[in-house]
Parts: C-alpha cells; structure tokens; sequence
C-alpha cells in the first residue's frame, strides 16, 4: 500500500500516514527498517493488525521525499 507520513515525531518514535485507502496507519519506529522519514514523504507499507489497532504500518520504504526534489530539483534536459 502507498501513502503520505502526515506526521512523525522523532523524538518519541512515532506517527501516521494517510494511506491510499482513506485510513490512517500507525508507524512505530521499530517498523522502518532503517529508513529516515518526516511529514510528507510518500511510502510504501505493508498494513498490519495487532492488539491494540487495526491500523498500524510496517516494512516502510520511501518512495518519495520533499527534500530530495528541493535538493536536485528538476535534472531532465
């Protein structure tokens, strides 16, 4: 599934992304593999239950982030 990280506290070791289907996931920091994130980076994620939510992400990967179009902007010639 493909979504957009809406807000990611480093500090505390979560957030959420607005997946592709309407709900909102949970992501744990445990779940990124390794991968940086920050709010409004595009993801891809594998959608997990547990016992306390229905919503929850893992096997993160970024697929898009903001600062990466910023830093190299536009190469095509």
């Amino acid at each position: 599934m493909y979504g957009k990280v809406t807000r990611y506290f480093r500090d505390k070791g979560y957030g959420f992304i607005h997946g592709e289907d309407g709900n909102t996931y949970f992501i744990h920091c445990s779940k990124l593999n390794g991968e940086h994130i920050e709010r409004g980076y595009y993801v891809s994620f594998k959608p997990f239950q547990n016992d306390r939510s229905d919503y929850n992400a893992k096997n993160i990967m970024v697929i898009e982030a903001q600062e990466r179009k910023r830093k190299y902007g536009n190469t095509r010639k």
